[in-house]
């Protein structure tokens, strides 16, 4: 804030003054704001000297609006084929590794069946090796407890 106490705002009460005089201005005679204005000179250009009619300004507008449109749609085309072949890349990337995973899914399954089989061979084995316990042991069979004799003895 200024240091002064002034009340009033000069650009504010000039722009006032101006406003509520420039009507006034139409009152007195043989007076124009165009008078007191300063004046600027305007000079063609030689290439817009040209005069045009409004069938070929339309036609031109036209013709640039619409080769506008082409250059949008080559932008978005361009964009599109960008993103699919971003996309089909990510495809190829994810056939190979799930082809990868096939292969080593069938080396798994090719080991667990290696396994099976060499399990089933083993439990086999136990089957014939039990039977043939079973077999030596019922022809020899345990050592009898006699019960006449004291445990205590």
């Amino acid at each position: 804030m200024p240091s002064n106490n002034v009340e009033w705002d000069w650009p504010t009460i000039t722009g006032a003054l101006l406003a509520f005089s420039l009507p006034l201005t139409l009152l007195v005679p043989d007076f124009s704001l165009w008078t007191v204005v300063p004046k600027v000179r305007v000079t063609r250009f030689h290439i817009l000297a040209q005069h045009f009619t409004w069938f070929q300004l339309n036609t031109a507008v036209f013709t640039i609006v619409l080769l506008l449109f082409f250059v949008q749609l080559e932008i978005r085309k361009r964009k599109l084929d960008e993103m699919v072949e971003r996309v089909m890349l990510v495809s190829q990337a994810a056939d190979k590794t799930v082809e990868e995973e096939s292969f080593k899914q069938a080396g798994a399954m090719r080991a667990c069946v290696q396994l099976l089989d060499t399990s089933a061979e083993q439990y086999e084995q136990l089957v014939l090796l039990r039977q043939e316990l079973g077999q030596r042991g019922r022809k020899q069979g345990p050592p009898g407890i006699d019960s006449s004799q004291d445990i205590n003895d």
